[in-house]
């Protein structure tokens, strides 16, 4: 089990404070990109994210056409306060030479998409 903690850790790029598995699929600019995200679309106050962990899962990628859509579930968790509910973020991106978000789902914290 430290050896799975080692290497999420490890993952982690300096822009992005949501852990990543170290064969994810999915590159360092679409994990700062979903931080991005999490940090301007999701309801946490600074302090907030600060204390939580974020964990990416079930990570994916598809290549279509000229681009790649990932998608991604984050579990959003207090590790030290288990009376609060995990929450649970979905995120779908596309990156076709720019970055964008195509859906965003949450449950217990609320993220707007602002998807047109």
């Amino acid at each position: 089990m430290l050896f799975a903690l080692v290497s999420f850790a490890v993952a982690a790029p300096a822009d992005s404070r949501i852990l990543f598995a170290m064969n994810s699929a999915v590159p360092r600019s679409v994990q700062e990109f979903a931080w991005r995200v999490i940090e301007t679309r999701c309801n946490y106050q600074a302090y907030e994210r600060e204390q939580r962990t974020f964990w990416a899962h079930n990570t994916r990628a598809m290549r279509i056409g000229a681009g790649v859509v990932y998608s991604m579930n984050i579990l959003s968790e207090l590790t030290w306060k288990k009376s609060e509910p995990s929450a649970f973020i979905e995120m779908t991106v596309v990156d076709d030479g720019r970055m964008w978000l195509t859906a965003l789902k949450s449950s217990f914290v609320v993220c707007t998409s602002q998807l047109s």
